[in-house]
């Protein structure tokens, strides 16, 4: 299904993969014009400014078919999934967790999507990406600069805030980037790169977007990169920052590794899916990945 053309999104198409009971999502984001909804594996592009994303839903002990993970990893342009996470340790065997680290290694990022919100989430990471690339901006990003941020981190987040309309555009759009990192649907914490672009009303002028960014840097971590954007809406009544985040730590998702079942020998890694070896430490047993480094306890003592 496929809206129809816009000249600005000639060399900027969005692909939308629905996998795992999401497919709905994908057709209907497939209206929009610009993005494509796929319900089959993509063919080989050799377009760099294309952006794929797959979405997927481990959290209903799906797996996603190998053909769409070669497909996706021979790819060019920027490939990003979107993995609902498992809501419990119990729901994450080791082939689940395997089946995740496969999934990582075939694409550019992954969004972790934590329970209960990956339907939203799956949208927000869509529209945000499509609405970033094809609104001409008073400062223009592009697929480039997207692969930049998500380049610095195993883990993502892109998502779109909206701020309360004080009549202070700076004090706005701080506001509106801490309203899409705090969105219930993010799982990233730490931030190594940042991408924001900001759509505002006729007020956002290129000093008032400046002055706004020096206190989006002011409320980041102080060795995290930011890149940014600006773009004018006339219809908009408040100040939206989309903002795209790497990191190398989900919190919510990360909790569900450490209380996960331990992995025994010969098992797969419930982090990265690698080979795990058991260990003897004075009385005690410790299962250790030898790819990643996670350990923990033997459950076979």
């Amino acid at each position: 299904m496929r809206g129809e053309p816009v000249a600005v999104l000639e060399h900027h198409q969005s692909v939308v993969i629905g996998h795992a009971g999401v497919a709905s999502v994908g057709e209907t984001l497939g209206m929009v014009p610009g993005i494509t909804a796929l319900s089959e594996p993509p063919s080989p592009s050799q377009d760099r400014a294309s952006i794929t994303i797959f979405a997927t839903d481990f959290a209903n002990g799906t797996v996603p078919p190998t053909e769409w993970l070669e497909r996706l990893a021979e790819r060019e342009g920027v490939t990003i999934a979107v993995v609902g996470a498992p809501a419990t340790a119990d729901e994450l065997d080791p082939t689940t967790a395997r089946e995740i680290a496969r999934l990582r290694s075939a694409v550019d990022a992954t969004v972790v999507i934590p329970p209960g919100y990956h339907r939203r989430g799956i949208r927000s990471v869509v529209t945000t990406l499509h609405e970033l690339i094809a609104r001409p901006g008073v400062i223009n990003l592009d697929p480039a600069d997207v692969r930049t941020v998500l380049g610095s981190g195993t883990a993502a987040a892109i998502t779109t805030g909206t701020a309360r309309d004080t009549g202070d555009v700076a004090v706005d759009a701080v506001d509106a980037v801490e309203a899409a990192l705090s969105a219930p649907y993010v799982d990233v914490d730490s931030l190594g790169s940042i991408l924001v672009n900001l759509v505002g009303g006729e007020d956002l002028t290129l000093a008032a977007a400046v002055e706004a960014v020096d206190g989006i840097e002011a409320s980041i971590p102080d060795d995290a990169v930011l890149i940014w954007g600006a773009a004018v809406d006339e219809s908009a009544s408040a100040v939206h920052a989309q903002v795209i985040a790497s990191s190398d730590t989900t919190p919510m998702f990360d909790r569900v590794l450490t209380e996960a079942r331990q992995p025994s020998a010969g098992e797969n890694c419930p982090r990265c899916g690698g080979h795990v070896a058991v260990y003897t430490l004075g009385e005690r047993e410790t299962a250790a990945c030898d790819d990643c480094g996670y350990s923990g306890t033997s459950t076979t003592l």
